[in-house]
């Protein structure tokens, strides 16, 4: 994969170049002239949260003076308002849009889906003062918090969708991934999204998706006989189950798929085990032993054939949705996120998109550069280590800005840096996802050939 520096600098200039004016007046940010416009704001503040994550008022009046404007802590302050939030939300909006990776990780295994949409949450807390607009679900998690959903599309790197949802939002309830869903494409989530009728929506466009089982959900051979899933696995050999199965016990909601099972070893198993007891113990239950057995058991559902995944590669494709994780990672501890302190709450929701802006941006420029030395090579950049040379860079970049060939420049610097200092360390026993598929793929290939040999 080789980003196109030209591209990646035209589509920066532009955005902040031809983007911001109109939004600024649309929202009412800007109202009548003045030094500090929109742009001036924005760069000021997406760009000086960049180079300090918990950056003060005091280092971002800093930011604006190397840009030619001189304003006090208070000035900046009352700029920081009902406007600001408006137009720094409109500008994430435009952001998520139109920061689009195109270049696909050049795996064969992936590459044979329109899109891979990887869908997760995470929750900041607010300031009480949010309540009435993000209700959180109280006790110690604060009376205000915004959950933050996102979809991260893994075959281009893309923030694909990010939509803010009051703290107590349930996770199965979510459905605005489905508005991405394409012919050809795959959607993996955690067990919290699990709904037969998304996956049955799934179904209808064409496409796949692929999910943790959610015990006790019903199963029927495909001529609609019970399934006893306990007794399933214990008749599995190898340790392993491959079958077609119906999910569902009313007819209306019933999906066809296929079920796949792994044993795992007893450590993980017991430790499964112990969270079940710990859980079930918290609500005055007890877990039955049914339940207990079946821990034993990694166990998915998906509708992709066996010619298009197999069930190893099943297990591995589903490791992709730890990326996502990753992601917020680098949102809560390198991107300043869980450094919004409680101020009131304009304050917090200006300064949480200004954050989110930057991350959409460090993301852009992750995402053509994720396997390096292409689909053979055990190699991967680190989101993480991007981010401190995106920090290191952000003054500058602020600086060129409005000048596409100082900023094209500036890019290839920054892009050769990150080639260079940017790579986590190769994984000599362990090979990462991108390689294990790799790998897997190949295994898949010389079994199909000696079958048919």
């Amino acid at each position: 994969m080789k980003p196109n520096n030209q591209l990646i600098g035209e589509r920066i200039h532009t955005f902040f170049g031809e983007t911001v004016a109109p939004i600024a007046h649309q929202t009412q940010f800007v109202r009548r002239a003045s030094r500090l416009d929109g742009l001036m704001f924005l760069k000021a503040i997406v760009f000086g949260f960049i180079e300090r994550p918990n950056a003060s008022l005091n280092e971002l009046t800093q930011v604006c003076f190397d840009q030619g404007v001189e304003i006090t802590q208070q000035g900046l302050d009352e700029r920081i308002n009902a406007y600001s939030v408006a137009f720094l939300k409109s500008i994430f909006a435009q952001a998520i849009e139109m920061f689009q990776n195109i270049l696909s990780l050049p795996l064969p295994t992936l590459q044979q889906f329109s899109a891979i949409h990887i869908v997760d949450s995470t929750v900041k807390e607010l300031p009480d003062s949010l309540m009435q607009e993000y209700p959180g679900c109280g006790g110690v998690s604060g009376q205000a918090s915004v959950k933050i959903q996102l979809v991260f599309e893994f075959l281009r790197g893309n923030l694909e969708q990010v939509v803010l949802q009051a703290g107590r939002a349930a996770d199965q309830g979510f459905r605005d991934y489905l508005g991405l869903v394409k012919a050809g494409s795959l959607t993996i989530a955690d067990i919290g999204y699990f709904s037969l009728d998304a996956f049955k929506a799934i179904l209808a466009k064409n496409t796949y998706f692929l999910s943790h089982y959610l015990h006790p959900t019903a199963l029927f051979t495909p001529s609609g006989e019970r399934i006893d899933l306990l007794y399933l696995l214990r008749n599995a050999t190898d340790g392993k189950l491959d079958t077609s199965v119906l999910a569902g016990s009313g007819e209306q909601h019933r999906i066809s798929c296929r079920l796949i099972a792994f044993q795992v070893s007893q450590a993980v198993a017991d430790r499964r085990r112990a969270i079940a007891r710990k859980k079930a113990k918290g609500k005055g239950r007890t877990p039955k032993q049914e339940y207990l057995e079946i821990l034993r058991w990694t166990i998915f559902l998906t509708n992709a054939s066996e010619q298009m995944l197999s069930a190893e590669q099943i297990t591995l494709l589903y490791r992709v949705r730890w990326q996502i994780e990753l992601v917020f990672k680098l949102w809560k501890s390198y991107a300043g996120m869980n450094q919004i302190a409680k101020w009131r709450g304009e304050r917090v929701l200006t300064e949480l998109f200004a954050k989110m802006i930057g991350i959409v941006l460090t993301y852009f420029l992750i995402a053509p550069l994720r396997m390096p030395e292409g689909a053979g090579a055990n190699y991967e950049i680190s989101a993480v280590q991007v981010r401190k040379i995106f920090a290191h860079f952000a003054r500058q970049m602020n600086q060129d800005m409005t000048n596409l060939p100082d900023l094209i420049l500036l890019l290839g610097d920054m892009l050769r840096q990150i080639l260079r200092f940017g790579l986590k360390q190769k994984r000599r026993k362990k090979p990462n996802v991108c390689q294990a598929l790799v790998l897997a793929s190949l295994a898949s290939n010389i079994q199909t050939q000696n079958t048919h040999s």
